[in-house]
């Protein structure tokens, strides 16, 4: 019979939590890097890198499940990037990520906050860590998107409680996130719990309409908070 040394185990498990860390710290700040690079050659405009950062960083959560297996170390990325993306915020360290209107509102620093919320929701609660993996990507493709589409379709906008919205953008929001949606059920949800074909597409339908209503109803870039909180606990609810 083979002896497994538990504490060999441990000890791998530990550096592994490690090397999350540091790949994790490495990944963010390269989106930022390739960013930062793009606006200062003038390839891209402001609005377009700070989505570049938003969609790229939402993909941070595919790292954190292959790198993290405790709620501590996976913490300490969201945590640390609140601190730095308010420093940015304040100081405009990193412009590639910051809104060209200055003091218009607060979206990168709570996109960490939401990042750490759905991190202790799962990797520290009862949710099971891939719905904040889906909830983060909603939020990455789903917002990203969204934005970068009504940037481009000026016309045809709504205003939802004095907010000015876009038809287009939020479409694109419905769609970004079915398919987000759906990639994340058929890997994860569909061969474990047996989903129908039906099921699952009604199932997408409904995550998608939910994050796009948030989204459309939510002003001063909160939906950066409420998008990925309502998504996850939806599809836990669900």
């Amino acid at each position: 019979m083979i002896k497994v040394d538990r504490t060999d185990l441990r000890a791998d498990a530990t550096r592994m939590n490690w090397w999350g860390i540091l790949v994790s710290f490495s990944y963010v700040f390269g989106f930022i890097g390739i960013a930062q690079i793009l606006l200062r050659a003038e390839r891209l405009s402001p609005s377009v890198t700070r989505k570049i950062v938003h969609i790229g960083v939402a993909h941070w959560w595919i790292l954190a499940m292959i790198f993290f297996d405790r709620w501590h170390f996976a913490v300490v990325g969201p945590a640390a990037f609140i601190v730095i993306n308010l420093a940015s915020y304040l100081l405009r360290l990193f412009p590639a990520m910051e809104h060209e209107e200055r003091g218009r509102n607060l979206g990168t620093v709570y996109f960490p906050v939401a990042l750490l919320i759905c991190v202790l929701l799962t990797w520290g609660g009862p949710i099971p860590i891939w719905m904040g993996g889906l909830a983060m990507l909603v939020l990455g493709w789903g917002d990203g998107l969204a934005s970068l589409v009504g940037e481009i379709q000026k016309n045809g906008r709504i205003r939802v409680f004095g907010n000015s919205k876009s038809i287009a953008g939020s479409c694109a929001m419905f769609a970004a996130s079915a398919v987000v949606a759906l990639v994340f059920t058929l890997l994860f949800a569909a061969p474990s719990s047996g989903l129908l074909l039906g099921s699952t597409v009604v199932t997408v339908l409904a995550v998608a309409l939910v994050a796009t209503v948030v989204e459309l109803v939510t002003p001063l870039g909160l939906d950066n908070l409420t998008v990925p909180i309502a998504t996850l606990l939806f599809v836990y609810l669900v």
